[in-house]
């Protein structure tokens, strides 16, 4: 009984110190789902519309661009302006963007176009929304939390990565695209609201770097990662595993279809999806260990390991378990790469850095498409189909025919990460960064608070809620 009662204790302090966190987690949930639905829907309608797989690609490339082109804006402004309110704003320009795109479906204009136009305005809206967000978790979570809260975020993605596909394919069969976006618009203002009601503690900005100008900002996220080469690992390694999951994504669809029907890449996809969430509440129940960078070289240890068995092998229940055993480590790879930087990078410099880390993050994904891609329809695949010596000799391991190319790329990318993980845990500025790197104050309380900021007022109003 007194087990019992320790833990329910330990978990009522968590719960405690995140509640902040889980009030304004649980309204970007519904937003979060809400736009992925959109999303498919969207998607669904531009290829639709043109059958064109060219103007479909289009679509991901306005998603992601303004990721990786206002990143050096988006740091300055987390770092110069209210945390709480930057969030507000993106999440009412979003708003704005599903009005305008939900008049020209109620009066039969709708193009192409206008979708690429509002993906980029939803994306741009996403990287002010996305960095404020994380870079609010120092402020909202104390150290020793800051793991789950990274693993509930990485929750929410993957449950709207989940829920997307799946409930936007019957919400446009049944309500169409009208309804489609009038569902995201509820979703937004359910994220909006608890923004809205509760107050959080934000920093009286103390610009630490030497220049005071805004492009001087512009380079300085850049300048601290490379007087910290550690850090710019860390963020190397989280960029690597974004690339990975691109080139699985791009690999999977025609290697499953070559050798099975839709409905089972169906399931596939959808074990690949339960295992990003099964991993992202593990790390939010668990919070991770005291030195992060052991479990990194040992998650990016296995799941080299788990890509090469998924490409050596032939069969597809192996490559699913690979793969699925993959995505449920990949969170807890990205979360605890996340809480590295929470920790020891200053919170009041945590938007410049967390913009590029995030750019970085955004363009390795469809990096894996375009190089992977390409590589396997026009390299790997009809190579292993020839009758060359090399691939003779490579195919008496793991044979030859249809899918076999895409399976050694699978091989080399297992092998590349094998790699990293050598050499990152040689390198020691890598390998010894926890221990020479001091954290940044591990408390928000540390920090001068903006005047007429009350913590202690905010946190009675999220327990009254």
């Amino acid at each position: 009984m007194n087990n019992i009662s320790s833990e329910q204790s330990s978990f009522l302090k968590v719960i405690q110190d995140m509640r902040l966190f889980l009030f304004i987690w649980g309204g970007q949930l519904f937003a979060a789902t809400g736009s992925a639905i959109t999303r498919f829907s969207m998607n669904v309608w531009v290829y639709e519309y043109t059958e064109s797989a060219i103007q479909f690609a289009l679509i991901s490339v306005f998603a992601t661009l303004p990721f990786v082109l206002l990143a050096p804006v988006v740091g300055i402004v987390t770092d110069r302006w209210n945390r709480r309110w930057i969030m507000v704003i993106s999440d009412l320009c979003a708003t704005l963007g599903i009005f305008a795109l939900g008049l020209f479906v109620l009066y039969s204009q709708l193009e192409p176009w206008h979708v690429y136009v509002f993906n980029a305005l939803e994306a741009t809206c996403a990287a002010f929304q996305t960095t404020a967000l994380f870079a609010s978790i120092s402020l909202l979570v104390s150290k020793q939390h800051r793991g789950q809260a990274n693993g509930l975020m990485s929750f929410l993605n993957g449950m709207a990565t989940v829920l997307g596909p799946l409930l936007g394919a019957v919400f446009l069969d049944w309500i169409h695209v009208q309804g489609v976006l009038f569902l995201q618009l509820v979703c937004l203002v359910i994220g909006i609201l608890p923004l809205l009601v509760i107050a959080f503690p934000n920093l009286k900005i103390e610009d630490k770097t030497t220049e005071s100008s805004y492009i001087a900002d512009m380079f300085f996220g850049l300048k601290y990662l490379m007087a910290y080469p550690g850090l710019l690992g860390v963020m190397l390694i989280s960029s690597f595993i974004f690339f990975q999951m691109g080139s699985i994504n791009v690999i999977t669809t025609p290697l499953v279809i070559t050798v099975a029907s839709h409905d089972i890449l169906g399931r596939i996809l959808s074990c690949f999806g339960a295992g990003t969430i099964i991993g992202s509440l593990a790390i939010g129940f668990w919070g991770g260990p005291k030195r992060y960078m052991r479990v990194i070289y040992g998650c990016m240890l296995v799941n080299g390991i788990l890509l090469v068995f998924a490409g050596w092998s032939s069969s597809l229940v192996v490559f699913t378990i690979s793969i699925t055993l993959f995505t449920l480590i990949r969170p807890v790879l990205y979360t605890f790469c996340q809480t590295i930087f929470q920790n020891k990078v200053d919170l009041n410099i945590q938007g410049r850095v967390f913009s590029l880390k995030l750019a970085l993050d955004a363009i390795a994904v469809p990096a894996g498409f375009l190089i992977v891609g390409p590589l396997a329809e026009k390299v790997f695949e009809p190579w292993m189909i020839s009758d060359s010596l090399w691939a003779n000799r490579i195919g008496t391991v793991i044979g030859t025919g249809v899918g076999r190319g895409m399976g050694l790329l699978l091989i080399l990318l297992g092998s590349m990460s094998l790699l990293i993980t050598l050499l990152a845990s040689w390198y020691p500025r890598l390998r010894l960064l926890e221990t020479e790197l001091p954290d940044a104050v591990d408390s928000v309380e540390d920090y001068p608070i903006e005047p007429g900021v009350d913590e202690s007022t905010s946190m009675d109003n999220a327990s009254a809620l």
